[in-house]
């Protein structure tokens, strides 16, 4: 009954199914509707028109799709002018999409695609659902027969299951272990809403809210003392299912735990960390790169881990990459990049990572606690946005100027009180480069203060990324190295054997530190690689010699090899490794 009639109107139901898939993918694409107001020049003109052009397309896309169905309703059978005018409409929304993914939409094809299938099946579960309602099956058939017993059996197996909450416990995303301040933030996830905590020599340190053990998240940050976690070298994760929470009493599942070691950095035969940012995806390559760094004492991430944190999945990546690396072993130091402030869950990252406070600036130490040796002292910074909080398409949500004073405080802090005497080394992190002003001059202001209070601090190292380029700021500091200087007009100019892929003509601020800019997919300095490389990514190795007063960076990438690094800004030959002082 039902196929004979979808075969009698095959017309109105091409008409449908093809409608909804255009307007569908068109809703997909919205990370791209900001490019689309920037192509028709929102950059310069921000009228209404201009800016809520992709909406209003949008809007009539949907409209074309109830204009379909209500025609299926009202002319199916009898004229076909409705259908033909909806296909070829809907045509002409389909070739507007393929421009739109041509001229720049096609880098962000791994975000689009997913979105436009999970609305794809959702239509298609509702699509069943109206056929069933509309047109139930009435044979006395077997087939017909069998159907109402599955769609029977599964609708109670899935009330008991939502009823009682049967389902496995386990762990969705293993242990990472965040430096911030003197503590460790213990970041682990579960597969369903559960009570979480760290056990450390037989202490159970608890994923708490103002005193309560937390229950209804799936992901836990559980903070240790990290003189109790250095000492022991080893902490056990532990999870119950909270099956039900009532006012006066509840029900919890089973208990399951997972012990892993863990190695403290020890600065006694000098330092080893290496630094990855702007993977964008890219984690076998950013994995494998940072696999080829022997006796790591800890990872530092500079953000831009996903290209923007709107699932559940893109605020775990970071996890993710970090256990690749670190299989909860050693410390993480994270640093947020830009593109983690974008979508649904980059307001809950801070759940996800190391933190203070709901931010993401913080100081850092390894080694400062009673009987141990003072091995780093560290600083984190989030300049926040690439461009000024009025820039258009952030609209009206940037408000980063009170957010970067409470940094400008700490840093003042630091400096006061001279936090970082006695440390071996001192370490300066930040995604978007403090010491580079680009050509639009965002961010002039801050970041010049930032350098002058960093130049104060005297830090070993700064490391940023954001640039997607391998760029080293080095200092005139007696070793064969050249300091980036500003031209006469203030600009910069380039190295003459270097042949970049694009131009920053900015600036430098007056900064009096080693600095490195790293990361990028590829596996050279200057190679072009697409969107859907997952498999290349450069990242910094840095070895501290205490004993020689020197460090050496080296470019690595996912091969294992050395990158021959040219400095962009500084006439020389390429370098495939750097030394630079120790402070």
């Amino acid at each position: 009954m039902l196929i004979q009639k979808l075969k009698k109107h095959w017309l109105a139901v091409l008409s449908v199914t093809f409608s909804l898939l255009t307007a569908l993918f068109w809703l997909a694409l919205r990370v791209n509707w900001s490019g689309i107001s920037k192509q028709f020049g929102a950059d310069t003109n921000r009228s209404f028109f201009i800016m809520e052009t992709p909406l209003m397309l949008c809007i009539v896309m949907f409209l074309a799709v109830i204009f379909a169905i209500a025609a299926s309703f009202i002319w199916s059978g009898k004229r076909k002018w409705p259908f033909i005018t909806s296909l070829s409409l809907s045509g002409v929304f389909l070739v507007l999409e393929i421009v739109v993914v041509i001229m720049g939409a096609k880098d962000y094809v791994v975000f689009i695609l997913p979105k436009f299938g999970e609305s794809v099946l959702i239509a298609a579960c509702l699509a069943v659902f109206g056929l069933l309602l509309f047109f139930p099956p009435t044979g006395r058939g077997k087939l017909c027969t069998a159907l109402k017993c599955v769609t029977l059996s599964v609708a109670v197996l899935g009330t008991v299951l939502i009823a009682f909450d049967v389902k496995a416990n386990y762990f969705t995303y293993e242990a990472v272990v965040y430096a911030v301040e003197d503590e460790y933030q213990i970041v682990f996830s579960t597969n369903d809403e559960s009570l979480a905590w760290v056990e450390i020599d037989g202490e159970k340190y608890y994923d708490l809210y103002a005193g309560s053990m937390k229950s209804k998240d799936l992901v836990h940050k559980v903070t240790v003392p990290q003189e109790k976690l250095d000492k022991a070298g080893k902490y056990t994760i532990g999870a119950q299912t909270m099956i039900y929470r009532g006012p006066f009493g509840g029900y919890k599942g089973k208990e399951f735990t997972k012990e892993y070691s863990f190695r403290p950095v020890n600065s006694s035969d000098g330092l080893v960390f290496y630094t990855m940012s702007d993977v964008h995806g890219s984690r076998k390559g950013a994995a494998r790169a940072a696999a080829n760094v022997k006796d790591m004492d800890f990872l530092v991430i500079l953000g831009d881990s996903y290209t923007m944190i709107d699932s559940e999945y893109d605020a775990q990546f970071t996890n993710l990459l970090a256990f690749d690396t670190t299989k909860g072993e050693i410390p993480v130091v994270y640093a947020r990049g830009n593109h983690e402030i974008k979508g649904l869950y980059a307001e809950d990252l801070y759940k996800y990572v190391g933190s203070k406070n709901g931010n993401f600036y913080y100081e850092f130490t390894f080694g400062n606690y009673d009987g141990g040796s003072k091995d780093v002292f560290g600083i984190t910074l989030d300049i926040g946005e690439d461009h000024d909080d009025d820039w258009w398409e952030y609209y009206g949500t940037a408000q980063f100027q009170q957010y970067q004073a409470e940094q400008t405080a700490m840093l003042k802090d630091i400096v006061d009180s001279n936090k970082n005497d006695g440390f071996k080394y001192t370490l300066a992190c930040s995604h978007i480069p403090v010491q580079f002003i680009n050509q639009r001059g965002n961010h002039a202001e801050v970041k010049t203060m930032w350098t002058e209070l960093l130049n104060e601090i005297a830090p070993d190292l700064v490391v940023s990324g954001h640039q997607h380029d391998l760029y080293p700021f080095l200092q005139n500091d007696g070793l064969g190295n050249v300091r980036t200087e500003n031209n006469a007009d203030g600009t910069l100019t380039y190295n003459a054997e270097f042949k970049p892929n694009k131009t920053f003509n900015g600036r430098v601020t007056d900064y009096r530190f080693n600095s490195f800019i790293a990361g990028r997919r590829g596996t050279t300095q200057t190679d072009k690689v697409g969107a859907l490389n997952k498999r290349d990514h450069i990242g910094l190795e840095t070895r501290a010699d205490f004993a020689a007063g020197t460090q050496t960076h080296v470019y690595l990438n996912a091969q294992g090899q050395r990158v021959s690094v040219y400095n962009p800004f500084v006439n020389g030959a390429a370098k495939t490794e750097f030394t630079t002082k120790l402070k």
